[in-house]
């Protein structure tokens, strides 16, 4: 029998260390510009000064918004903590914000949330959950007593950017924080608003009677009609939302049928949409809206009042070309009814919609992450205060 020779030790291979801080600068920062979700990007940042250096905060990738919930107390009441669902990288964070506690929440926008008491809250606000910038609103009490946040706009901080007060049928406030301005304005028509859109110096709403959509020019407070290009729904709500410059309008159609979808194993409802795009003439007054087919790479992010649009790309798992939006919905629980709330995915390509597997069953709104503070000069970033 030949004789097996003893295989030879293996040997040893020298192990090189690897400084990380020696890659190049330019080799650093395309790996940051692909960090889709901020929570990445401030680890990335965190690995040392040379990493902090080639990624700025004011070159944070695009964020997909986050859904925000948040939890009360024994006693009912809002609490500090904030909780925030990232659909893109599937993870929950909480963050402490202490100017939350017992107060209402009302987005969507980019970077800031409107926070106020539900009744006569003396200091209503904006802030940033992440950087905890906070932008305090100058309330004329003397001529709105009771005021009702109608719209904070895409972003609240921008320059041209205004939110909507209403507090009676007939006046609406029209509040822009970088400069702490107040306009006012008479509505041309008397019915009770719903909510509409600030969007670049104008206000766009509903006439619930007729369908058609009145423009505000908040600057002079003239306004003008744009027609109604179908008959709604009593049962049909309307948005307005600016996605890549251009405004839209969006009419979601309701059906109140419920069906199951077996092969997703998900419960679907018959909701549908139509989107129209204005069309702007010459004579601004003879504007009208052209019904669409598609957005493109966009995907609109609606909750109770407002929406935003969110350039995507197919990489992030989300399918762009869709609407996202919260559903509210009610059942007797017990002899009591118990209020939760649903996310839905609008395919606008195929018309279908279908419901969204979320781990929270009370989202309020949207919240697009940004760690740029916008407030006046002089106001310090502060460091972000991680939960879970």
């Amino acid at each position: 029998m030949e004789a097996i020779e003893p295989s030879l030790p293996l040997r040893s291979q020298k192990r090189v260390r690897v400084d990380w801080s020696d890659l190049p600068v330019d080799l650093l920062q395309e790996i940051s510009k692909k960090l889709h979700d901020v929570f990445d990007f401030v680890y990335f940042r965190a690995v040392c000064k040379k990493w902090r250096s080639a990624a700025s905060i004011s070159d944070l990738p695009p964020q997909l918004p986050w859904l925000v919930e948040h939890p009360v107390n024994a006693q009912g009441i809002e609490g500090e903590n904030l909780r925030f669902y990232s659909f893109f990288s599937d993870k929950i964070r909480t963050l402490h914000c202490p100017m939350a506690r017992g107060k209402c929440l009302i987005g969507p926008s980019h970077g800031y949330l409107y926070a106020c008491k539900r009744w006569k809250d003396p200091t209503p606000s904006l802030f940033n959950p992440l950087t905890k910038d906070e932008v305090t609103i100058q309330i004329r009490r003397d001529l709105f007593p009771f005021l009702d946040l109608e719209s904070i706009g895409p972003d609240p901080i921008g320059t041209d950017s205004y939110m909507a007060f209403t507090d009676a049928r007939d006046m609406m406030g029209f509040y822009r924080p970088c400069s702490c301005e107040w306009n006012y304005v008479e509505l041309p028509i008397e019915i009770c608003p719903l909510p509409g859109s600030c969007l670049k110096g104008r206000y766009y709403m509903n006439d619930p009677e007729t369908g058609d959509t009145v423009v505000i020019d908040i600057a002079c407070g003239s306004s003008f009609v744009i027609p109604a290009p179908k008959t709604l729904e009593s049962s049909d709500r309307v948005y307005f939302v600016e996605s890549t410059g251009n405004i839209l309008r969006i009419v979601k159609h309701k059906d109140q049928t419920l069906s199951l979808d077996l092969s997703l194993a998900l419960c679907t409802s018959n909701f549908s949409f139509d989107i129209y795009q204005l069309c702007a003439e010459d004579d601004i007054c003879q504007s009208r809206w052209v019904k669409i087919n598609s957005i493109g790479n966009q995907i609109v992010f609606l909750d109770d009042r407002n929406g935003i649009s969110i350039t995507a790309r197919p990489s992030t798992g989300m399918r762009i070309n869709s609407v996202y939006f919260l559903q509210r919905c009610s059942v007797r629980y017990y002899g009591d009814w118990v209020t939760y709330c649903e996310v839905y995915k609008y395919s606008i390509s195929d018309g279908r919609t279908e419901k969204v597997l979320c781990p929270f069953s009370n989202g309020r709104t949207w919240f697009v992450p940004n760690l740029v503070t916008s407030v006046p000069a002089g106001h310090q970033l502060q460091s972000i205060t991680f939960i879970a």
